[in-house]
């Protein structure tokens, strides 16, 4: 399970909360694929993902032509919509503090359209589509120099770090 700390009111070009929101992700490095959050609100994130081309994982995905795992870019988008639904949850419980809630990729559905050779910058955004319970679901696009390189749909799994349910 994800524990995302609790950072609650992150909207418009905050830049500080923005990087509140990042290093409040449950993820470290190697496993932390966002570098920057550019926006976020209950509904919608965009974010970066720098990829240098000396990231280990690339050393064997393949050797002579390094190319970035298209499900490391789904799980950028994964973090990115963990931090709106955990967003979402703050604005509706109306908190500007707390413990923060606890998460988990639930579903993923992706398309690769291009390869992403290092190094590049992967830019991400995530819409909100739809909610049922604890769950929450995001559209995703992943682009590189403008042009997409993936797309997709994610589902987060959000409770309480109490445990409570939400609705």
């Amino acid at each position: 399970m994800r524990r995302l700390a609790a950072d609650r009111r992150v909207t418009g070009s905050n830049a500080s909360n923005h990087d509140a929101a990042l290093a409040n992700l449950p993820h470290a490095d190697p496993f932390r694929f966002l570098d920057r959050i550019d926006e976020l609100s209950s509904e919608r994130g965009r974010g970066v993902w720098i990829v240098k081309g000396d990231e280990d994982f690339l050393r064997g995905h393949f050797p002579g032509r390094p190319l970035v795992p298209g499900v490391l870019i789904t799980e950028a988008a994964a973090q990115l919509a963990g931090a709106a639904a955990h967003h979402f949850m703050s604005e509706a419980a109306g908190e500007t503090t707390g413990e923060g809630s606890n998460g988990m990729l639930v579903l993923s559905e992706a398309r690769f359209r291009r390869p992403v050779e290092p190094p590049a910058i992967i830019e991400l955004v995530v819409d909100a589509i739809g909610r049922f319970g604890s769950i929450h679901r995001f559209d995703f696009e992943a682009s590189v120099d403008g042009v997409a390189v993936a797309s997709g749909s994610v589902g987060v799994s959000l409770t309480p770090a109490n445990g409570e349910a939400s609705s």
